[in-house]
């Protein structure tokens, strides 16, 4: 049997170029899958914060201050590298940043609150940065009727990596019985040294793309920068469809960075204990590599803005469904009739979330590179950044709304952020956008 017509890049050029950037969305899952979703924000709570009316805050604020120092970094950091062709050296030391502040968080010790901001909020800070240099090289890597194959691809490996990941988590749990928050530092330091590894390929193989750029000669790259914001702010006219995108891509990342950022702390609420919660994250995970083929097989053949209509559609009900299951939950605890409440719709619901945290993510990152002219692809995914890293400041009322109101009310809350994402969806015409990112093209 010949495998090779199963390998869905077959056909592509540059397969060098392709393996060399898909190993960094190979790397960067250690980060955001053990110290973002699964691991670090119940180690801040249950070990360094002690204090259960506070450690929701102060999470939010060590992840949503981090974010936000990224997103009001990154369309200056995406104009410089297109300025100077830095892509590459924007990737490979974000990268190794990360890596090493990841290394740190398993030296924190109990009450180092203080310390534990200081590594965690750089490393967040260098992991976003970086998804926007890694996303920037798309347009110029894959054909444009191929971006969400390319895309939804090297996002599932992804997947398949966090999903390796976890097993060695639940291994290490098991084997080593390290089930208490205290015992989890050897994690952080596999999280960080696995990130650095996977980083190698893009060191030496990734090349900084080729392509024809106006340059501001005799111009720092920090005034470079700013002019080539001013400009494109001048010509944002042009881009209507891309800036719709933006804002649409604003509301529902808000949903991914919830995701991420407490599902963990939720799936505990619920009765989750820690290898259940772990297999739980496994499930999510799966879901996750499954919902990655959506945009890799139909996305460019249905079209952008259909696939990410529908997607957004399922994780609108989805967010809806847990509020509803919360709501349940905390009424039957009212109840105190002794009973074990039901946990089946929790991983009907976690199959959802991470379906769509799959597909969502591979899907808006094909469209944003669909849209974005190559020639200032750092600058849009700079921009495109701002508004992701930026949807992390709604985990503040979202956590506000939790500690004060509850879970139910902050997870509705949640549903209609993605909701307003799903209508601005509607609004973008994407063959005027293309046209206008590829002159006409």
């Amino acid at each position: 049997m010949n495998f090779r017509r199963f390998y869905p890049l077959r056909g592509l050029p540059k397969q060098g170029q392709l393996w060399s950037w898909i190993s960094y969305d190979v790397a960067n899952q250690s980060f955001t899958l053990i110290v973002n979703t699964m691991l670090f924000s119940i180690f801040f709570a249950a070990v360094v914060v002690q204090d259960d009316t506070k450690d929701d805050r102060l999470w939010s604020l060590a992840f949503g201050g981090s974010m936000v120092l990224a997103a009001l970094f990154s369309p200056l950091a995406g104009a410089a590298a297109d300025e100077r062709a830095w892509k590459k050296t924007g990737l490979v030391a974000t990268g190794l940043m990360c890596s090493l502040f990841t290394c740190g968080l398993a030296f924190i010790q109990p009450g180092q609150v203080w310390l534990a901001m200081l590594l965690y909020i750089p490393a967040n800070f260098a992991f976003a940065i970086g998804e926007n240099f890694l996303a920037s090289f798309l347009p110029t890597l894959a054909r444009q009727n191929e971006v969400g194959k390319v895309s939804g691809f090297s996002w599932g490996l992804a997947y398949f990596a966090a999903l390796l990941l976890i097993g060695i988590t639940a291994g290490g749990m098991a084997l080593f019985h390290l089930k208490s928050p205290e015992q989890w530092r050897p994690f952080f330091l596999m999280a960080g040294l696995w990130f650095l590894a996977f980083t190698l390929p893009t060191i030496f193989w990734l090349r900084e793309p080729a392509v024809e750029r106006t340059t501001h000669a005799g111009r720092s790259w920090l005034t470079a920068g700013f002019v080539r914001l001013g400009e494109t702010v001048r010509q944002l006219k042009n881009y209507r469809d891309l800036a719709m995108l933006m804002a649409a891509s604003f509301f529902f990342a808000t949903g991914m960075s919830v995701v991420v950022s407490f599902a963990s702390k939720l799936a505990g609420e619920y009765g989750f204990k820690e290898v259940q919660m772990v297999i739980f994250m496994a499930v999510m995970t799966v879901s996750g590599i499954i919902g990655t083929l959506v945009p890799m097989l139909f996305q460019d053949r249905l079209g952008h803005r259909l696939t990410s209509a529908v997607l957004l559609g399922v994780w609108v009900l989805a967010a809806a469904g847990f509020a509803g299951y919360a709501y349940l939950y905390e009424a039957h605890a009212l109840n105190g009739d002794g009973s074990v409440y039901p946990t089946w719709p929790l991983w009907l619901v976690g199959n959802l979330l991470g379906f769509g945290l799959g597909s969502l993510g591979s899907a808006n990152r094909a469209f944003v590179g669909y849209l974005a002219p190559p020639e200032k692809s750092a600058e849009m995914f700079g921009i495109w950044g701002l508004m992701i890293k930026l949807a992390a400041v709604m985990t503040f009322p979202f956590a506000w709304v939790k500690d004060t109101a509850g879970s139910p009310q902050a997870l509705l809350l949640l549903a209609g952020f993605i909701g307003v994402g799903l209508v601005l969806t509607l609004f973008v015409d994407e063959k005027r956008g293309h046209a206008a990112a590829t002159g006409g093209e």
